[in-house]
């Protein structure tokens, strides 16, 4: 009887991987530890959304964030270029590293289309222009009129220089009829910390970054980009509105792998954000942020990348901006 009950070691191990299959599952495991690189400080935006969505993930696998800041996220970029062809290294990262530093640097480590395979896009934020409480400005017109007078105090801190925020702080800066001093930082938290302590005098940054600190009254945010107001300060206006609608726009942030990864693996990774995406925990806790959550495939994200590098290579020339 005993002898009719004995299950193979090798029978009982071909039943577990053909029940996994069944279960969608052995694409992305549990106990897979997948690296999350993000190319920017904690407590920014792009880190933020990481760490919301590796925590959402879980279940799946270990996501853990590693943080390699520097070079407008280009760091963690070069390193996802070198990184194995197995899937298990991922990175957050923002519209500027993949449709914008191509254009904007002369010696990149990286290819966007020979290294990269989109995932997916999973989050979208505006920017804001915020001043330091000293700045006896209030809104666009008083800061305008502050800078033409004050032309050596015209200094705009910047989370990364080549970021979309630097573009669209550049296009306001021409209309407005001002010059800008942009001081490069090696992330949005960092450079918040220096407005608020009152080193730089304004900053152009995302929403994510300031909007805590205005609401405390250590900074005052005078205009953000997105197409309509935010819930999060209703009584900031919109660019648009105030006669700068080239200022406007949200920078999305998207999630890719080494191209060459296999794509059972990428259309896995795609649907495990996409299921994130949709609990209502993550939407909360990144709308808190000022952060709206995204659900898209690798082609929405492919065409994304390619959209946005020819509308931001033509600014870029227009602007005459190169990095060595």
């Amino acid at each position: 009887m005993y002898e009719n009950m004995r299950i193979s070691r090798r029978n009982f191990t071909l039943g577990a991987i053909a029940l996994a299959a069944q279960m969608g599952i052995g694409s992305v495991r549990a106990e897979e530890v997948i690296s999350t690189l993000v190319g920017f400080p904690a407590g920014g935006a792009i880190d933020t959304t990481a760490r919301v969505y590796a925590n959402a993930m879980k279940k799946h696998a270990t996501f853990v964030v590693e943080n390699r800041a520097g070079a407008a996220g280009n760091i963690a970029a070069s390193s996802l270029a070198k990184a194995r062809l197995n899937g298990n290294t991922i990175m957050f990262a923002p519209v500027n590293v993949y449709s914008i530093s191509q254009s904007l640097y002369s010696n990149l480590q990286f290819n966007v289309e020979e290294d990269f395979a989109p995932v997916g896009l999973v989050a979208q934020f505006p920017w804001a222009l915020a001043v330091h409480p000293d700045v006896p400005a209030n809104n666009l017109s008083e800061l305008i009129l502050w800078l033409k007078k004050n032309q050596e105090k015209a200094i705009c801190g910047m989370g990364a220089i080549g970021s979309e925020g630097h573009m669209m702080a550049y296009v306001f800066s021409k209309v407005a009829g001002v010059s800008l001093n942009f001081a490069p930082y090696k992330g949005g938290a960092p450079m918040a910390q220096d407005l608020m302590a009152g080193h730089i005098p304004m900053g152009f940054d995302p929403i994510v970054n300031l909007v805590q600190p205005h609401k405390a009254g250590r900074l005052k945010i005078l205009a953000i980009t997105s197409e309509e107001r935010s819930s999060l300060v209703e009584n900031i206006p919109v660019f648009n509105e105030l006669g700068f609608p080239l200022s406007t726009g949200n920078t999305w942030i998207g999630v890719s792998v080494r191209k060459g990864t296999d794509e059972t693996k990428i259309n896995k990774l795609s649907s495990v954000l996409n299921e994130a995406a949709r609990q209502s925990e993550v939407r909360e806790k990144l709308a808190v942020q000022g952060l709206v959550t995204l659900q898209s495939s690798p082609e929405d994200m492919k065409k994304t990348i390619e959209h946005d590098a020819k509308r931001y290579a033509s600014l870029i020339q227009e602007i005459g901006l190169k990095i060595n």
